[in-house]
């Protein structure tokens, strides 16, 4: 036989009275929830207070779109792709390739370094030559 609403069961994390509970000591709380535990949270504020439900679950919603339209960086000069690689440094570097399975950087010096300019994925780009 499972538990119910009316067999009081101590919680496992019991919080005196006496403690002022801190941000911190609700996000240690938060960090030991089961998956299970959350959707029953997340269950039980939906009805308790929907207007706290709502402005939580929009603010943790992702933005519109997937990103596809968002303006992408390529390098002024050459019209190549660029990006910044945190395991190489914080510099612009020229890169081929579309996904992150088969994204190569290109030769480190290919004539020129690169210059920072923004493009519309879709729309053609006009590669200056010097």
């Amino acid at each position: 036989m499972g538990t119910s609403l009316s067999q009081a069961v101590p919680a496992s994390h019991r919080i005196p009275a006496s403690h002022r509970i801190t941000a911190e000591d609700r996000m240690e709380r938060i960090g030991q929830l089961t998956a299970r535990q959350q959707t029953d949270a997340l269950l039980w504020l939906a009805g308790y207070a929907p207007a706290v439900f709502d402005a939580i679950a929009e603010a943790v919603e992702p933005c519109a779109g997937d990103g596809a339209d968002d303006p992408a960086p390529y390098c002024a000069v050459c019209g190549g792709d660029i990006g910044i690689f945190l395991k190489f440094g914080l510099d612009w570097r020229h890169y081929t390739g579309t996904d992150l399975s088969d994204i190569e950087l290109t030769d480190p010096d290919p004539g020129h370094r690169p210059v920072l300019a923004w493009r519309t994925p879709g729309l053609p780009v006009a590669t200056r030559t010097t």
